[in-house]
């Protein structure tokens, strides 16, 4: 990693924390600069990483020469245009996800880094935990035979006070791995939620999600901040084996069932129970590979795994969720936009 200069974190909260201490193991504290416009997040960046530069000065990050690089960790609403102003001054750019509030909007920024040759990622972290790609791996190899559907749930009772939309935090993960395991285009969304809290913008606090893909092949998810249990959970059935992931297990977080039902002679079915194989897949942090592969895309001119397309497929998926939502949960297509 040492051809790296510098990168800039532009954004402190919890989860730009998380990047700085990444990034500083990565490539060393005095090679992180962190933009925040609160003191006190930057005191506490400077408490936990001694040699990591802070700064309340967007413009020394973003037009320092000695910087190739930003992660934009604002708040999702500034998304595009941080990202926007990085590209154009010839930084790579990482961004949170979602990527943008809008669809134009990512088509924008996609179509800016192609034209400036810069890389454009964006942070779909569960697309680099090991134990997603080797369910990955199975379901590419045939062993769980013909996918049939997915379903999962992302469910908390925390972040109560957060005024971000459900679908843009929770279901921009939940999504981002529905499209990375299918591997299919979604056609069509339906969405129904509640405001149970009454919050003052009327957006939900839980929401159930249903996608359906080429080929027939669904997904569904609930999404919700009012939960009494913290669950992170997708389980994918096919027509061999069925297998779950969950990512609250401390250590064994993919199962395979070797469980099926098939039609019998007699017009029926027979239920086969099978034995269940638990992978040892590797435990290195999620993030820390996200990290190295955002800098090994643009030291090596590859393109990363979750790019802007990967970025504007989940937005398209979420937009037609949201339209969903606003009429009552009717089926939404889901918009055929192309860059």
């Amino acid at each position: 990693m040492n051809e790296v200069e510098r990168l800039g974190v532009l954004g402190s909260g919890k989860w730009g924390q998380y990047l700085v201490r990444n990034f500083s193991e990565l490539l060393g504290e005095s090679n992180v600069i962190v933009f925040d416009p609160d003191p006190d997040k930057l005191d506490e960046v400077r408490e936990n990483h001694r040699e990591v530069e802070t700064t309340g000065d967007i413009d020394g990050v973003i037009k320092n020469d000695s910087i190739p690089a930003v992660i934009v960790a604002t708040p999702g609403a500034s998304h595009y245009e941080l990202t926007e102003r990085a590209l154009r001054a010839g930084k790579h750019v990482l961004v949170e996800r979602p990527m943008a509030q809008k669809v134009s909007n990512a088509v924008d920024m996609i179509e800016l880094a192609e034209r400036k040759g810069q890389t454009l990622m964006v942070d779909h972290l569960l697309e680099y935990h090991s134990a997603v790609e080797a369910l990955k791996e199975r379901i590419i190899s045939g062993e769980l035979g013909e996918i049939y559907y997915i379903h999962g749930q992302r469910l908390d009772l925390e972040d109560l006070e957060t005024e971000e939309d459900i679908l843009w935090s929770l279901g921009s993960q939940e999504v981002s791995l529905m499209l990375y395991l299918i591997d299919k285009d979604p056609r069509t969304v339906t969405a129904h939620g509640g405001s149970y809290l009454e919050r003052e913008d009327g957006e939900e606090d839980t929401v159930f999600l249903n996608v359906e893909f080429e080929d027939g092949v669904k997904a569904h998810s609930h999404l919700s901040w009012l939960d009494p249990h913290k669950t992170r959970r997708m389980t994918v059935v096919g027509s061999k084996k069925m297998a779950t992931f969950d990512d609250m297990e401390s250590r064994n977080k993919l199962w395979i069932f070797d469980k099926g039902a098939e039609k019998s002679g007699e017009g029926g079915f027979n239920v086969r129970y099978g034995d269940v194989c638990i992978p040892n897949v590797s435990l290195e942090e999620p993030m820390k590979k996200m990290c190295r592969h955002f800098l090994q895309s643009f030291e090596n001119g590859s393109e990363p795994r979750s790019d802007g397309e990967d970025g504007l497929n989940v937005l398209k998926v979420l937009d037609a969720a949201r339209r969903s939502l606003k009429n009552g949960g009717k089926p939404t297509i889901v918009m055929n936009v192309e860059v």
